[in-house]
């Protein structure tokens, strides 16, 4: 017995076996997405990042552990979800050189992706995650955040799409020039992961159609 799907007129029509591989290949796909979403935010959010403090801070404890007292100026290496509990509170900043997800960052690497269409830039690991991090951190607190931030906002939602569109009609050339181990590098995690899923794909689909 062949299974059968629903068209939009209501007739039914066998489902070949492509077309159904095909169909759990998307659902699989999907699921898989948001479970390794989910993985590389608490590998970011447990991942340490060097931060500046604006102001006096007394004592805090980490974890168990005890970090400060800190002054206007001191450095402090502290875990990504520590960093953005003092960040609301406006007590630290992140290190010029660690900040890689500021729009001034994004608007130089989204301009140098466009200009060179077929060079794949290096992105930091976590250029993703901090992105959607930092997004929703700002948006949480926008009754109360002043024009600037607000306008930061705007952009970095306008911004992210522009750069991922752009950097996945690349991803998508080296799934299929075969050049990932030589690309890896210079990928996010979440580019990785999908490389790699192309890469598996296109395989299988070489294979079956050259069988």
């Amino acid at each position: 017995m062949s299974l059968i799907i629903l068209t939009h007129v209501c007739r039914a029509r066998p489902l070949s076996h492509t077309s159904f591989r095909r169909m759990c290949i998307e659902m699989k796909l999907s699921k898989d997405s948001k479970e390794v979403m989910k993985r590389f935010e608490m590998a970011f959010l447990n991942e340490f990042r060097d931060c500046i403090f604006q102001g006096t801070v007394p004592q805090i404890t980490i974890a168990g552990k005890k970090f400060g007292p800190f002054k206007k100026g001191d450095r402090a290496s502290l875990p990504n979800w520590a960093i953005e509990k003092l960040l609301k509170y406006e007590y630290v900043d992140i290190t010029p050189e660690d900040s890689y997800e500021s729009l001034r960052r994004l608007q130089n690497l989204y301009r140098e992706e466009e200009k060179q269409p077929h060079k794949l830039q290096t992105f930091q690991p976590f250029l993703y995650t901090a992105i959607a991090r930092k997004t929703l951190r700002l948006q949480s607190d926008k009754t109360s955040i002043d024009p600037r931030k607000y306008d930061e906002v705007e952009k970095l939602r306008k911004m992210t799409p522009f750069l991922v569109e752009t950097r996945l009609s690349k991803i998508l050339r080296v799934a299929k020039s075969g050049a990932y181990q030589e690309k890896r590098n210079q990928m996010a995690h979440e580019e990785r992961w999908l490389c790699e899923e192309l890469v598996d794909l296109l395989s299988g689909w070489r294979q079956n159609v050259m069988e």
